[in-house]
């Protein structure tokens, strides 16, 4: 999830457990815990590109790290406020943590909860990096809880209101992941396409459009889908070209890549002779433009025996027209109506 989602979750964390003892303290490093997983990205930057992929979301993502952190941070916390325990504050701290690592499952990118027992990364594809059905009501109710009166048992309730909406809104989502991917398939085998795997991903800023990538054995059936979508979904061939990688295919950055794409990834060769591997999982904003689909680009360059990796980023700029343009294709088979 975005950074500001996890800071109110994190504050409503604070002041669901301690918000009545510890008042706008407890919303403070509440907000400070709900964030601690994602300051891993101060260090990716000193790992190679694909090693840094996985760095990300990684330990510090994992259930053995917020046990870890949690009564290290309560300790620290128990010592400049000593009006409550160490053991409440590591507890805060530990729910806040937990519920920043658990709803990051619900993502695309993935998150390595088990580690270090297993590399394995959890991703239930179900909500979007930023979603404002979400994140909109969450954040008022948080602001609203800010600036209640000290030790007033309404911040603890509206805290509670924050969490408790958080887990309709995923549930909701899952839910919703699990009916789009019910007519996605009845329609994609209406167009007599065979697959052997299907994977849906919503789009940022809300739940109700959603990434289709139908993979056969060659490649994928890729295109958008909408909650609102009355006509049946229009699918476009990305062919995957892992035949352009040849003996590429066996150095371990380039499986690496591979592994994080969850095996939906193309392959593209440009003139000057680079090899870029992209991946397919993420949406784009970019419904004008293919040149910007890809969010993950990564170049793969062969320098005498050594093969170099390097990431390419894309321009993401969200302005007016790109927001007319999403909501354009979410309800646009609503004038049908």
């Amino acid at each position: 999830m975005d950074s500001l989602t996890h800071i109110v979750l994190g504050t409503a964390t604070g002041g669901a457990v301690l918000g009545r003892k510890a008042g706008n303290k407890a919303l403070f490093w509440g907000a400070l815990a709900g964030s601690i997983p994602d300051f891993d990205v101060a260090i990716t930057s000193f790992y190679e590109p694909v090693e840094s992929l996985f760095v990300h979301r990684g330990f510090s993502h994992s259930i053995v790290f917020a046990l870890i952190v949690a009564p290290l941070l309560g300790w620290i916390i128990s010592k400049i406020h000593r009006d409550v325990s160490f053991r409440h504050w590591s507890l805060m701290a530990f729910l806040a943590i937990l519920v920043h690592i658990t709803i990051d499952c619900f993502n695309t990118y993935g998150t390595a909860l088990l580690e270090p027992f297993s590399g394995m990364r959890l991703a239930f594809d179900s909500i979007g990096i930023i979603d404002f059905v979400l994140l909109i009501p969450i954040l008022i109710l948080m602001i609203i809880a800010i600036f209640q009166p000290k030790f007033t048992n309404n911040r603890k309730v509206l805290s509670i209101v924050v969490l408790v909406y958080t887990l309709l809104f995923v549930s909701f989502s899952v839910v919703n992941k699990v009916i789009i991917e019910s007519n996605i398939k009845k329609q994609i085998v209406s167009q007599q396409i065979d697959y052997k795997n299907v994977k849906t991903a919503p789009l940022p800023l809300t739940n109700f459009l959603w990434l289709i990538l139908a993979e056969d054995s060659n490649g994928y059936h890729f295109g958008y889908y909408s909650n609102f979508d009355k006509d049946t979904v229009s699918l476009k061939y990305i062919p995957r070209n892992e035949q352009l990688l040849a003996e590429l295919s066996e150095n371990h950055k380039v499986k690496g890549l591979i592994r994080f794409t969850d095996g939906f990834y193309t392959v593209n060769k440009k003139t000057e002779g680079s090899l870029w591997l992209y991946d397919l999982r993420f949406g784009s904003m970019a419904f004008e433009s293919e040149d910007d689909w890809y969010v993950f680009s990564f170049q793969i360059d062969q320098i005498d025996k050594d093969i170099i990796v390097s990431r390419a980023h894309p321009n993401r700029s969200f302005g007016s027209k790109t927001f007319g343009l999403y909501w354009k294709r979410v309800f646009r088979d609503l004038k049908y109506q």
